[in-house]
């Protein structure tokens, strides 16, 4: 995909303006958000670039949105302090496109989303105007959020320039654990009972496996505790629930990626409750996939996208597509739009970004 390059927010206020309708890219790491050539004129934001302000003992970082998420993940690793959503896709997204696209990795487990750490935005509306919403600091003024709103929001309602968030401390080292369960059953009773115990993860997620299935949790803590800590959690798991064989896994490139090994014409991450995970498992049962956050999202490799979307949309949910040629992004279950067209009425009112 080959848009105009923008550099700066006004290059950004006067190609809208100037455009009847428009689309923004950041790196183009999720193919399937974007709508195919011709479609609309490509914004492209990945020069808008840099850390513009990152203060360690406050916990805050503004950064432009066409920063690659590596490129900010590695000034706050420098500090020992790092995103606690766990930006998707960190080797080649921007953190625009992961605000827009609401993509977080495993680790989010623990803290929570997106939602959860942005606490501004500059922005650019289809009317080409600038403004901020949010701020800067952690404690802000009460109303309505629209930085929040931003997130998921795939560019529909206005551009992001720059974005502000709050970081937390890494954790110095981490252990993971694998339980076999022999049935998707006893697999969610075991993730029920972790969920509701004293036990702080870094991370639990479910795969299928020979004669079973795998289920993956990750604490993080100082060197001097966290053996014992992890010896604890899995002897709890063992004695409370059905799991079978327990081991530890080395801490290897790509175990906590949950698009490691997605295999498809298309990848899709769908949004559920763990008491959802079994009657959607029994419609996608022959693809590639991965349950994480507990049981809260399914990341699913289908060469069948038609197939999924009717499942979806049986089932009452909704998939969001990263990967593939489609012809929209969101599949499944109608989107409820009434709060989201007032505020597109009011952001674009000329309906110019897509």
């Amino acid at each position: 995909m080959i848009g105009t390059a923008l550099r700066s927010a006004t290059e950004v206020q006067d190609f809208v303006r100037d455009q009847e309708r428009v689309h923004v890219l950041g790196r183009g790491s999720k193919p399937a958000l974007h709508p195919r050539p011709g479609a609309a004129p490509l914004a492209d934001l990945s020069a808008l670039r840099g850390i513009i302000e990152y203060q360690p003992s406050e916990y805050t970082v503004t950064v432009r949105a066409g920063t690659p998420v590596a490129e900010v993940a590695a000034a706050l690793a420098e500090q020992g302090q790092y995103l606690p959503f766990d930006p998707l896709l960190p080797d080649c997204a921007t953190i625009g496109g992961t605000v827009a696209g609401n993509l977080a990795g495993s680790r989010r487990y623990r803290y929570g989303g997106v939602r959860d750490f942005i606490l501004g935005a500059s922005v650019v509306d289809g009317a080409g105007r600038a403004f901020r919403v949010g701020g800067k600091v952690v404690k802000n003024s009460a109303g309505f959020d629209l930085s929040k709103f931003l997130v998921g929001s795939l560019g529909q309602y206005a551009i992001m320039t720059e974005l502000t968030f709050k970081v937390f401390p890494d954790a110095p080292q981490f252990h993971s654990l694998s339980f076999h369960c022999e049935q998707l059953d006893d697999a969610l009773a075991a993730i029920m009972f972790i969920g509701g115990s004293a036990f702080e993860l870094d991370a639990l997620d479910l795969l299928p496996a020979d004669g079973g299935w795998t289920l993956l949790a990750r604490l993080g803590g100082i060197s001097e505790t966290l053996s014992q800590r992890a010896e604890r959690f899995a002897e709890s798991v063992k004695r409370k629930t059905r799991t079978l064989e327990v081991r530890a896994v080395e801490e290897q490139n790509g175990l906590w990626n949950p698009l490691a090994g997605l295999d498809g014409a298309s990848v899709v991450k769908v949004v559920l409750s763990p008491k959802q995970v079994t009657a959607l498992d029994a419609h996608i049962s022959q693809t590639q996939r991965r349950y994480g956050l507990g049981g809260n999202v399914a990341w699913v490799a289908t060469d069948a996208i038609a197939e999924l979307e009717r499942a979806l949309a049986k089932l009452g949910l909704r998939g969001l597509c990263l990967l593939g040629e489609v012809d929209r992004p969101v599949i499944g279950a109608p989107l409820e739009q009434q709060l989201s067209a007032r505020v597109k009425s009011v952001l674009d009112p000329q309906g110019k970004l897509v």
